[in-house]
């Protein structure tokens, strides 16, 4: 690869007991995918120059962290933001529901109890049915009232209302996942394959994400689900293997040149002397 500019689908995936993805899920369109490395050191200054200078450094820990944007609000992603766990709930008929403990007022909203689409609406008033023409409700159950006359309240409400699904929040402890970015480099063409882009692959074996921090339900923009996480050590994988212990970056159009690895810096200088024997002591 050159010049970059990445896309690509990125999927998730459960672990099985070998640390290996089972099926990779979709996240939909990802308009942001990011791995940050970092290393926290610890560093030593001699104290024998007068200069303070560092002589030695030593790495402490190795992170590495994961952020991904998704457009896509589906159930499965909103399980991951939320730590939640998705479930049925079921249709049902609904008669005498308590709305409002008064008259109405023209215009206010108001709100059934519902669980999923409604239909098959009746609204009364102390008992009495209310005219349609007076009112309109959406499939959601929000009832608007272009007119009062007559009607002196409390008002109450006999529906039908269809199944629907669930998202509990904080139902289920902090997931470990694998993720895998199937990239396009945009910038750069294949070398093998005319009007094909270079492809490569981004496998992080075992991620454990955070809850999302904001969900913003109501905006002026497309909503985006930010899920962040850290990328673990996967000790099922051996520390010596080619992809190591938590993540690798796959070439599917490998360079016609490779390049030698940086070399690994020496653990100890050679020292120019030898410590001195025992002193011969004179004839």
């Amino acid at each position: 690869m050159s010049l970059f500019s990445g896309q690509g689908p990125v999927s998730w995936a459960n672990r099985d007991a070998s640390g290996d993805p089972e099926f990779f899920n979709w996240f939909g369109n990802a308009p942001e995918f990011t791995m940050g490395l970092a290393a926290d050191t610890l560093t030593h200054k001699e104290s024998y120059t007068g200069n303070r200078t560092t002589d030695a450094r030593i790495i402490t820990e190795l992170t590495a962290s994961l952020s991904i944007t998704v457009d896509d609000f589906k159930e499965a992603n909103m399980e991951l933001a939320t730590f939640g766990t998705g479930s049925q709930v079921a249709s049902d008929t609904v008669t005498g529901e308590d709305v409002w403990d008064s008259a109405p007022v023209v215009g206010e909203r108001y709100s059934l109890k519902t669980t999923g689409r409604v239909s098959a609406v009746t609204l009364n008033s102390a008992g009495s049915p209310i005219s349609t023409s007076l009112y309109t409700v959406d499939a959601s159950g929000i009832i608007v009232f272009s007119s009062v006359s007559g009607v002196t309240g409390p008002i109450t409400a006999d529906y039908t209302k269809a199944a629907a699904r669930l998202v509990g929040v904080f139902k289920t402890s902090a997931p470990e996942i694998a993720v895998r970015l199937v990239g396009l480099n945009t910038a750069t063409e294949s070398g093998t394959v005319s009007g094909d882009f270079e492809r490569s692959i981004v496998d992080i074996y075992k991620a454990r994400m955070d809850p999302t921090e904001n969900l913003n339900f109501i905006n002026d923009e497309f909503g985006t689900l930010v899920l962040n996480g850290s990328a673990l050590v996967d000790t099922l994988k051996a520390a010596a293997s080619a992809g190591g212990q938590f993540a690798r970056i796959i070439y599917l159009d490998p360079p016609s040149q490779t390049v030698a690895s940086a070399s690994v810096s020496p653990s100890a200088s050679g020292s120019p002397s030898v410590s001195p024997s025992a002193s011969v002591s004179p004839s």
